[in-house]
């Protein structure tokens, strides 16, 4: 990003706005698949959606196809109340879950993310609540609160697979972009509008900040939304400090759209021809290296 300088977006009406808003346009009532948001979906029940927005998210990740059979899994064997199930007194046990193993994290690693959560509902009833209780009357800061509350659920883990203790509860605090938590908390806090589900009431969606993953890393770059060049959760905050511009209210709400570009193959940032299918192809510095 030599020589650019992050997206110049002014609040108001702005040439630089109108590639976004027109992502927003075309994005309205969408099909939910392939995204994982699509399993909170199906439940009716604001305990369950929330017990099943914190399950999607936290295994969103690996290839669309690999997610969506491990959680179409997941879901079956918590059927037909994630919530019931996870509150119930004879709790899951560890031989339902055998076999249940998602990429790197083992059986195990998921009988004990059971668990954890568990101990979070059964101590304070949602996780919103145990959200709020890491608030402690302070003046809202997502990163700190969000690390008190992936802590108070990493404390519950045990002894032993650290490694995937500390990727099911990433620690913020120290950098980690925790774009699964971020992820988790667009769905609760934002909407309900559709895609997201507008759950809790403890957080603004003004102070929400985007999902950062490799393709948001990337994204972010050639639309000059960043200048930085390391995933981490500044380069999170500066994306989603350039999307406050065009939306100080609700920033995040470009996050959807703009994931879907690669989701749906929209961008690929390497064939021909595929950015006159692209909304945001005009703020793309990447759109004049590819070859016409």
């Amino acid at each position: 990003m030599k020589g650019r300088s992050v997206l110049p977006l002014r609040e108001g009406v702005s040439p630089a706005h109108a590639p976004l808003l027109r992502l927003l346009a075309e994005g309205r009532g969408a099909e939910l698949s392939p995204d994982p948001v699509a399993f909170p979906h199906r439940y009716p029940d604001p305990r369950d959606a929330e017990a099943a927005a914190f399950l999607a998210a936290s295994f969103a990740f690996g290839g669309v196809l690999q997610i969506r059979r491990f959680l179409s899994r997941l879901f079956d064997l918590l059927s037909p109340s994630p919530y019931a199930a996870l509150t119930a007194a004879k709790p899951v046990g560890r031989r339902p879950v055998a076999g249940l193993s998602h990429r790197f994290i083992s059986s195990e690693g998921v009988y004990r993310f059971l668990r954890c959560v568990r101990a979070g509902y059964i101590e304070h009833g949602s996780l919103e609540r145990l959200y709020v209780a890491g608030m402690e009357g302070d003046a809202p800061d997502l990163r700190r609160d969000l690390a008190r509350f992936l802590g108070s659920l990493r404390d519950r883990w045990g002894e032993d697979l650290g490694r995937e203790r500390d990727f099911l509860f990433p620690r913020p605090e120290r950098g980690s972009a925790c774009k699964r938590h971020n992820l988790f908390l667009r769905w609760v806090v934002r909407g309900p509008d559709g895609i997201d589900l507008g759950l809790w009431r403890a957080v603004s969606p003004r102070d929400l900040i985007v999902p950062l993953d490799t393709h948001m890393a990337r994204l972010g770059s050639d639309l000059g939304l960043t200048r930085r060049k390391t995933p981490d959760w500044r380069m999170a905050e500066e994306i989603t400090g350039s999307l406050r511009l065009a939306c100080p209210e609700d920033p995040v709400k470009f996050d959807y759209p703009l994931t879907r570009l690669g989701i749906l193959g929209v961008c690929t940032a390497s064939r021909r021809g595929v950015c006159g299918r692209c909304p945001v192809a005009p703020l793309c510095s990447r759109r004049s290296r590819i070859p016409r």
